[in-house]
């Protein structure tokens, strides 16, 4: 028994003793797998779609859907499948936990159309993205990074996306000349150095922390800033540590939350949340 790829099809042919039993196909997230009729509910439709998935390379990370016909529903469901409505199932993909989704998810609580945000390293323009999607057309998003190839990279991302956002090319230790007091929702900044461009250029401390007091000056009431710190080598750990005694001294003004990974292996990003009390 042999499980057959074509992968320019996106079909994964079962065949016993050379003759074909069954097909599993996988396109756009949408799941079907046939087995003949007569190698039904012997197990070859399970072995069919665990090798598809395995050698399409679909993760868990991936979202599927498929369509039971007739009783293919408990089939499905071995798979993490669950059922959504006439007949249609659906494996939601697991989410990954780490500093830029927490941080992620604090800004799709706290964030409302019409916004004010700034992207205080735009880097290669990710978080820009997302917070234009959040700001919506009615509000305003700034994004802003010292390097020219970051500034670049966020501003075509931008017009892939068909978003529109100030990018500025500037230290966000000047993000005052830029923003009035009182008038910013957010401010986040993802330190490090730029993903893709030299090691060698980094966020340090020295300026980092004045440009986060800066921008907690200049946030409304409400207001939220949100911070990931890279662990590793001696400047990155430096780093990290200055935003956690950072964080920890912040006053009652402020509810601070930070997440460190501690029991995970490795040096994970660490997330601050910060958000400014009404009053």
């Amino acid at each position: 028994m042999q499980v057959l790829c074509e992968k320019g099809n996106d079909i994964c042919v079962l065949e016993k003793d050379g003759v074909e039993i069954g097909r599993a196909r996988i396109v756009n997230g949408e799941v079907e797998c046939w087995i003949a009729p007569e190698w039904r509910r012997k197990g070859y439709g399970t072995f069919l779609l665990k090798k598809t998935l395995h050698q399409m390379e679909i993760s868990q990370s991936e979202t599927l859907t498929a369509q039971a016909y007739g009783g293919e529903g408990p089939f499905y469901e071995k798979f993490g499948f669950q059922a959504v409505g006439e007949g249609r199932y659906r494996r939601e993909r697991e989410k990954q936990v780490n500093a830029l989704s927490i941080v992620h998810d604090f800004w799709e609580k706290h964030l409302t159309p019409g916004c004010t945000a700034l992207d205080a390293t735009a880097g290669n323009g990710h978080d820009t993205v997302l917070l234009c999607r959040l700001a919506g057309p009615t509000g305003r998003v700034l994004a802003m990074d010292i390097q020219k190839q970051a500034v670049e990279n966020t501003r075509e991302r931008l017009q892939r996306e068909h978003l529109s956002a100030q990018v500025i090319q500037d230290s966000h230790e000047n993000i005052a000349q830029y923003i009035a007091p009182n008038q910013l929702d957010a401010a986040v900044f993802n330190l490090g150095y730029l993903p893709g461009g030299a090691h060698d250029f980094f966020t340090v401390p020295a300026r980092s922390i004045p440009a986060m007091d800066t921008a907690l000056s200049l946030l409304k009431p409400g207001g939220i800033l949100t911070v990931c710190a890279y662990s590793g080598k001696l400047q990155g750990t430096h780093e990290r540590d200055a935003v956690l005694e950072w964080a920890n001294r912040l006053g009652s003004e402020y509810d601070v939350k930070t997440e460190t990974f501690e029991t995970r292996s490795g040096l994970p990003p660490i997330a601050v949340c910060v958000r400014k009390n009404l009053r």
